[in-house]
């Protein structure tokens, strides 16, 4: 039996879509407060017919920070996809971050290797990998490097990361796969898919940055793969495309059928959107739209490079123009 952490989650809904579509019996942790209704939105995505699907979920409530939570959720477990994690670029969550993805992820793998887990996968993220340096692509074999440049996500990624890799020198049987920027159909108002519904509302700006988008689907499919082959102990970059900002709001506001941003904002005008939402979460309680470390990312030029994958494992890539397409036209599709 397999059991998947973050199911309510973007990658963990599709994961457990694909890992039933294939006959496999699926458990999936979630909270007291988590709401499985982003988990039925993404089997809809599948069509009516993914509905029997979602029935033959066991779900099971407890938490990465309830270990007696996790061993009860490990019973006859021999599989363990651990998608779950809190993800923002809000630095005031620094600290719930930590918790939640470094100690969380050493309580999972913990528990693991007291219940004798077969093989363990973690999705892990390009934010632990190296800053691109002299227009240099980022690959399996970057590697961290400390400084002020890291948002206190990816420090936090970081940390649970290590927590896997030191794991397996205790004998667990791990993957980790470091997807970059996630497109794909999920709640709209969350994550990397803030970008769909911000394109629809009507965007004006981008930035000079370029970085890598990969589509759902190929996370969860190469995460299937590589479990059930013989490969442990090893990290794969999951990575379908690089584009710049503009060209990928660009291709959204195509598909949407809104005018797409004409404006370019430089350093200085993106300094002053983030330290105006700053201020507002501060005197207002107000959820940034843009953070300092998110503000930064967004002038930053990063190429990385997901071809090991394709050379390991009988995989390849969803054009990324038919990831953004599917994409936006569930997104249409569910407006109504």
């Amino acid at each position: 039996m397999i059991l998947v952490t973050g199911g309510t989650g973007l990658v963990g809904a599709h994961l457990l879509y694909h890992l039933i579509l294939g006959g496999e019996k699926v458990r999936a942790l979630k909270r007291t407060s988590s709401n499985t209704k982003i988990t039925r939105f993404v089997f809809d995505f599948y069509g009516s017919e993914a509905w029997h699907l979602f029935d033959k979920i066991e779900w099971i409530e407890g938490d990465l920070l309830d270990y007696e939570s996790l061993e009860l959720a490990l019973a006859n477990i021999k599989t363990v996809y651990h998608t779950a994690a809190l993800v923002s670029f809000n630095p005031s969550l620094k600290d719930r971050m930590m918790e939640v993805n470094e100690e969380g992820t050493a309580n999972l793998v913990n528990a693991c290797l007291e219940k004798g887990v077969d093989k363990f996968c973690y999705v892990s993220s390009i934010a632990t990998l190296g800053n691109s340096k002299n227009g240099e692509t980022i690959d399996e074999f970057s590697y961290w490097q400390g400084g002020k440049d890291h948002s206190a996500y990816s420090l936090s990624k970081f940390r649970a990361e290590m927590q896997v890799w030191r794991a397996t020198k205790e004998g667990l049987n791990a993957i980790v796969v470091n997807p970059s920027v996630i497109l794909g159909p999920g709640n709209w108002d969350q994550g990397s898919l803030k970008i769909i519904n911000t394109v629809y509302k009507g965007l004006y700006f981008y930035t000079s940055g370029t970085t890598g988008f990969v589509d759902v689907r190929d996370v969860v499919k190469g995460m299937i793969k590589l479990v059930d082959s013989n490969i442990v102990n090893e990290r794969f970059v999951l990575n379908g495309a690089n584009l710049s900002f503009r060209l990928l709001f660009t291709q959204i506001a195509q598909m949407l059928q809104v005018k797409p941003p004409k404006i370019r904002a430089g350093k200085q005008l993106v300094g002053m959107a983030w330290r105006y939402e700053w201020l507002k979460n501060i005197l207002f309680g107000i959820e940034p739209l843009i953070t300092k470390d998110s503000a930064r990312a967004s002038l930053k030029t990063t190429h990385f490079s997901g071809e090991m994958i394709s050379k390991t494992v009988d995989f390849k890539y969803t054009p990324i123009e038919d990831t953004i397409k599917d994409t936006t036209q569930y997104f249409l599709e569910t407006q109504q």
